[in-house]
């Protein structure tokens, strides 16, 4: 399935101020879900086993249907979903550690503000943090549109996500089709530049038998 273009009409980009580093929030509204940003792909589902170099630490809870007093899918899923809450039982916060990324997205379901995203880095350290307050229409409503978003988190230049926390501060915080824009490792890099160094050659060469046939 084709992924949808992000567009500058349709984001909302918030800034969080730190010492060093700094992610941006941006977010589409969406029922059902709008689908990844821009070259993200999807690593967590929750219906299949997740992308190499995704794992909890902590896992949400997950559902295949809405349960009062629990959870509500976000508009439009009709599969698992995942979710955290302060209902008995249920665990309040779950954390997904990945490799380095440049930016992570996610289809909020039902926005009300005690919901809270926190990006990690490296180290541990904290990146930025977001609550459901910074976002449109934040109204918990179960199938509204604009309270069912993709929302995106984006690694400011030179910074890179390595994990993001997500918690509940009541009852509930869903969420589904997490995706993703992995930094390629080393390895990955070295081939794509042996790739360029290939093509480069190949044209240098058609260049010059271009150039000796026109002498002729």
């Amino acid at each position: 399935m084709m992924r949808p273009t992000l567009t500058a009409a349709f984001l909302v980009a918030a800034f969080v101020a730190l010492p060093a580093t700094a992610a941006t929030l941006v977010s589409r509204p969406g029922a059902p879900d709008p689908g990844p940003l821009a070259g993200e792909s999807r690593v967590v589902t929750f219906d299949a086993a997740n992308a190499p170099g995704f794992t909890w630490a902590g896992a949400p809870a997950t559902r295949a249907t809405s349960l009062s007093g629990t959870a509500a899918a976000p508009a439009g899923v009709t599969n698992r979903f995942g979710f955290v809450s302060t209902a008995q039982g249920q665990p309040a916060s779950a954390t997904l550690r990945t490799p380095a990324l440049r930016s992570i997205s996610l289809y909020w379901g039902s926005v009300d503000g005690h919901n809270r995203v926190t990006l990690l880095g490296r180290n541990s350290q904290v990146l930025g943090q977001f609550t459901g307050n910074q976002l449109p229409a934040q109204n918990g409503s179960w199938w509204a549109a604009n309270a069912n978003r993709r929302v995106g988190f984006v690694a400011e230049a030179g910074t890179w996500i390595h994990a993001i926390r997500l918690d509940a501060g009541g009852i509930a915080f869903e969420f589904d089709d997490i995706a993703a824009n992995a930094v390629p490792e080393p390895a990955s890099w070295a081939m794509l530049m042996a790739g360029f160094g290939l093509v480069g050659a190949a044209a240098r060469r058609r260049e010059a038998r271009m150039m000796k046939a026109a002498a002729v």
